[in-house]
């Protein structure tokens, strides 16, 4: 089976796709809030490049390679969505271009992948553990694990050769990757590689597949810190476009957008309002009899 992250896939094609999409001035409406929301955190002189106007925006619908169809907009130009990238939803990394996170309750488990770039880092300070230990982690193992005072620990973002980024925990407070990975002495691998295969040969159990395939090939690397493969939780959730269709400008050309309050409601909206109005008036002259009549 070919792996995704080292597969050669077919470009994207511009093509109509099923169903229709939203109404274009309640996806004006909503990027009319957000952005005045926005703006609100942002110096003008900036909103040209944080904040843009809704006129800089053009409409487009992508299905992805789960047949989800989805729809975004781009700012500036016309350039397919399939050539830009996009992030993993709240503050995620930016994935590899013309990728795009959508969830699935079927969605594969973390697959390890082999760092291929380190970036930045920082450092997070952790309180004392507690003396119980959590339910992941049996009593013996967590007296050896347990940091019984506050500690510091060092994260760098790594770009693995699947192109997503995940945190690394440092070997240590000062290790930096030009000092390369930190092995384990010989005699000790050969310790725990024994002891490793004793406990497999008890309980069969102990790990899955994937989590026995890894300890093996790190072993046979000398136990190496930090692990030169992580973990990798975007990709069971990472999909590509694989189709688009334009969807045409936020605010067509020649048009300026209008301000919320000279958007012209709908019927609907003016009857709900009518309503309101002449229920408040009959409230306001059953009081005036009131008082009439007291």
């Amino acid at each position: 089976m070919t792996d995704p992250a080292e597969a050669v896939w077919p470009p994207p094609s511009p093509r109509r796709l099923p169903g229709r999409a939203r109404r274009r001035t309640d996806v004006l409406r909503e990027y009319e809030k957000f952005n005045a929301e926005r703006r609100r955190r942002i110096l003008p002189v900036l909103w040209p490049f944080f904040s843009p106007d809704p006129d800089q925006y053009f409409r487009w619908r992508v299905q992805l390679d789960c047949t989800c169809i989805t729809e975004l907009m781009t700012p500036g130009d016309q350039t397919p969505p399939s050539e830009r990238q996009w992030h993993a939803p709240g503050d995620g990394e930016a994935l590899p271009p013309g990728q795009l996170c959508c969830r699935h309750d079927d969605d594969g488990h973390a697959p390890y992948r082999k760092i291929a770039a380190w970036r930045d880092r920082r450092e997070i300070a952790f309180p004392a553990d507690p003396v119980e230990p959590p339910e992941w982690v049996d009593a013996d193992v967590w007296a050896l694990i347990r940091h019984d005072e506050p500690h510091t620990s060092a994260f760098w973002k790594a770009t693995l050769d699947c192109g997503h980024v995940e945190d690394v925990v440092a070997p240590a407070l000062e290790w930096k990757p030009d000092d390369g990975l930190r092995l384990v002495d010989t005699a000790r691998v050969k310790e725990m590689t024994e002891e490793w295969e004793r406990l497999c040969a008890s309980d069969p159990t102990l790990q899955s597949e994937r989590e026995r395939e890894h300890t093996r090939r790190m072993l046979a690397a000398g136990w190496p810190m930090p692990r030169p493969e992580q973990l990798c939780y975007t990709c069971p959730h990472a999909r590509r476009i694989v189709a688009y269709q334009r969807g045409g400008w936020l605010v067509p050309r020649g048009l300026k957008p209008q301000p919320e309050s000279q958007v012209q409601p709908s019927r609907v909206t003016l009857e709900r309002r009518l309503h309101r109005v002449e229920a408040e008036a009959e409230h306001l002259r059953v009081q005036l009899a009131e008082r009439d009549e007291g």
